[in-house]
């Protein structure tokens, strides 16, 4: 049965190998601002695949719901 949220094994195994990476340019010296931009992209990803929307066509608006919340 096909599940309308969560993530998959594929997911992941996506998210296990991007952390491992983003450790890996920490442990290389990368500047603070392009480790929190990696982050933030791997949360938003989280994010959207668990509701399985897929990436937003602005990564500044990570809403799923296209209504903004007055």
């Amino acid at each position: 049965m096909k599940q309308a949220k969560g993530l998959t094994l594929s997911d992941q195994n996506f998210i296990n190998s991007t952390c491992r990476s983003i450790f890996k340019f920490e442990k290389h010296g990368v500047n603070d601002s392009e480790l929190r931009q990696q982050i933030y992209m791997l949360g938003l990803y989280n994010y959207r695949q668990f509701h399985k929307v897929g990436i937003p066509k602005d990564i500044r608006n990570p809403r799923i719901l296209e209504e903004t919340l007055v």
